[in-house]
């Protein structure tokens, strides 16, 4: 088969051509199958949609028309803000759909004379509800005007303690500094006066605010006795403020406070007052809550019937159900039998086809790039002998990996060769100071042998103190030796490139370390622009120093030239931020 396969269909994607083909093939197969056996059961359906389900649909209706009528009672009950008109045009419109719905002509046990029982008990809610929302605008109306009332009492009440405060304070101040006895004894009674009807007035505008905080609760009193309760409270803070007020003084200025009194007494207890009006809210909506209860009971009667007829319509619809069930149970097993078949079809192709001629030669060509990608070397060994796509990317990913090889190898040599010119580069620096060097390990090797000549000289005399002092200069000098022998090794040794923080001063002291004989010699100062100083770098240490050598070097051979002395300076340059330019400039010969 699979030779078949290769010799006459070669192409993979012709190949997945051919089988997409086979699968719509057989998709349109299962929903022929599916739309033969599924119009058998369109018959059981028709008749639940075009019989059934329209008396049900029906019936349901009423039921939810009962039910918005319930709601809206219970919205009647507890409504504060929607006006009774509203309220009542509602209820007219929900009960004419009632009737409207039971002549239609439908098979219901509900009759218009039910609803329009129903529809005059509820206008009768209404118009008791109407009567409630009045007493409670009344009511509202009140509470306002006391709220005021007790604003002004309180304000009258705080303007007159701050007199007698006032009073009191300088009749207290006249008693301190007043000597004679009989003064100091009528100053004093009228300070008692004074205090007593601070008092009052104090009193009063506590009492007045307990009366205002009382119609406030009896405004929102929810039953009789509650009501009879905040009465007798408001009866006995009215007395108080009235026993209060019969003691003040007959004078102009407490004649507010006296019709003050009296307007919260008529507001609050007297006939039509906010206790009357809440006693006649108690009992409207007594009324009106004893006729609530006679709708929820018709309501509930419908209701009753209404599901008593669903149900009946609910078996007949359960009778048909079963039979489409029945229906539906053989189609969707032929159903299942079929798409199982083609699944199974599917997952064969796809396993004994797909996964590996495709899926699993991909994922080798995957891995390869990937491990290719990564550096590391992966080559396709045994590949197949066929003329397809997966072959054609084999032969290529093998190519690309030979590619990949070769170029390797090349920044390999490349990458050896530039490190020996490097190191070229630093052997060349040492032959230019070969001479420098000479002359600095030749000077300290003379000094030596000349202090071994005076400390032999101080043995034979036993002189320790001239003896120590040629050895401790003899240290000094071998230091001096060492150092420079350890810079001339780390100059010149071989070392891979390093990515490091290079301090410039450090690396131009140690390039002027090695030109020092020959800056010494000729009389070339070096000089540093300040800006560079503390200033780093990041780069190779060696390759930094070897480079300012070079310069260094090629300055000096440029000052030289023209025989006298000369300066090099080491300049900073404009950069950008990431960057450091400088320049090293110098008095000698050339640009």
């Amino acid at each position: 088969m699979k030779k078949l396969w290769d010799k006459f269909i070669p192409k993979i994607w012709t190949r997945l051509f051919l089988m997409i083909v086979v699968a719509i093939l057989l998709t349109w197969i299962v929903i022929g199958a599916s739309y033969y056996w599924l119009g058998n059961a369109r018959l059981v359906v028709s008749n639940l949609s075009t019989v059934q389900a329209p008396n049900l649909a029906q019936t349901s209706r009423l039921s939810a028309q009962t039910t918005d009528i319930a709601m809206l009672s219970n919205r009647i009950l507890s409504e504060g803000s929607t006006s009774s008109s509203n309220l009542e045009a509602l209820l007219k419109t929900s009960v004419s759909e009632l009737i409207a719905f039971i002549n239609d002509g439908l098979d219901t046990t509900l009759t218009p004379y039910d609803a329009e029982i129903l529809q005059r008990q509820l206008l009768l809610v209404i118009r008791h509800l109407s009567q409630t929302q009045k007493i409670e605008i009344r009511i509202r109306n009140k509470i306002e005007q006391l709220r005021w009332l007790n604003v002004d009492v309180q304000d009258e009440a705080a303007a007159v303690m701050a007199d007698f405060a006032y009073n009191i304070e300088v009749l207290t101040r006249r008693l301190a500094q007043e000597s004679n006895p009989s003064i100091r004894t009528e100053m004093a009674k009228i300070l008692t006066h004074e205090l007593h009807l601070q008092s009052i007035f104090s009193n009063i505008g506590n009492d007045t605010a307990t009366g205002t905080t009382l119609a406030m609760q009896i405004s929102t009193s929810q039953s009789s006795a509650q009501l009879d309760q905040f009465e007798d409270l408001i009866a006995d803070a009215l007395a108080r403020i009235n026993v209060n007020i019969n003691i003040l003084p007959s004078k102009p200025e407490y004649q507010f406070i006296r019709q003050a009194s009296e307007t919260l007494e008529l507001m609050t207890t007297q006939p039509n007052g906010l206790v009357h009006e809440r006693k006649a809210w108690h009992q409207t909506r007594q009324k009106f809550s004893g006729e609530l209860d006679t709708v929820m009971f018709l309501l509930k009667d419908m209701q009753t019937k209404l599901l008593s007829q669903a149900e009946t319509q609910r078996a007949e619809i359960s009778l048909l159900g079963e039979s489409f069930s029945e229906n539906a149970a053989i189609t969707l097993n032929l159903l299942l039998a079929m798409t199982i078949g083609a699944a199974a079809g599917g997952l064969a192709i796809l396993f004994y086809y797909i996964r590996p001629s495709i899926i699993q030669p991909m994922e080798n060509l995957t891995t390869a790039m990937r491990q290719i990608a990564d550096g590391k070397p992966h080559m396709l060994n045994d590949l197949p002998v066929r003329d397809d796509e997966i072959s054609h990317l084999e032969i290529a990913v093998n190519a690309f990996q030979n590619s990949v090889t070769e170029r390797d190898q090349a920044i390999q040599d490349l990458h050896q060769t530039q490190n020996e010119l490097v190191q070229v580069g630093k052997m060349a620096a040492l032959g230019n100071l070969s001479a420098g060097i000479s002359h600095e390990l030749n000077q300290p090797l003379g000094a030596i042998r000349q202090r071994l000549r005076l400390a032999q000289k101080a043995t034979k005399k036993n002189d320790t103190t001239n003896l120590n002092v040629q050895l401790t200069k003899i240290d000094d000098l071998v230091n001096r030796i060492e150092r420079i022998i350890l810079h001339l090794r780390r100059f010149a040794r071989r070392s891979e490139y390093l990515s490091e923080n290079v301090s410039l001063e450090r690396v131009f002291t140690g390039a002027q370390e090695l030109l020092s004989t020959q800056l010494l010699d000729h009389q070339i100062m070096v000089n540093m622009d300040p800006s560079l100083k503390g200033t780093t770098v990041v780069g190779d240490a060696i390759l930094v120093e070897q480079v300012l050598v070079n310069l260094l070097s090629n300055s000096c051979d440029a000052i030289i030239a023209t025989g006298g002395k000369g300066e090099i300076l080491i300049r900073k340059e404009k950069s950008t931020a990431d960057q450091l330019v400088f320049s090293i400039i110098d008095t000698g010969i050339g640009l």
